[in-house]
């Protein structure tokens, strides 16, 4: 089994709150990188390590620079968006 380090928590946290800043599910971000949700859900969870290739591509999904996948951020205690309309 591999060791989850320090840096895969920190891309896997920013992960998270750029999927939550953009309203995403875990759901959308799967469809946009053409995987599943669970995948999506074993990268949030440091699960998965990531090519720089894969990176390059979250950050044009979330329309950052790469390098901001690696900012240490407070951890990110809100998982889910709230997608309740008003009727």
């Amino acid at each position: 089994m591999s060791t989850i380090t320090r840096t895969r928590k920190i891309v896997a946290n920013n992960i998270i709150y750029f999927r939550i800043s953009k309203n995403m599910s875990q759901e959308d971000l799967a469809e946009l990188l053409e995987t599943s949700p669970g995948y999506v859900s074993e990268i949030e969870n440091a699960k998965r390590n990531l090519s720089c290739d894969y990176i390059d591509l979250i950050a044009n999904i979330f329309q950052i620079e790469p390098h901001e996948l690696f900012v240490d951020r407070p951890p990110v205690t809100i998982r889910r968006i709230n997608r309740h309309k008003k009727l």
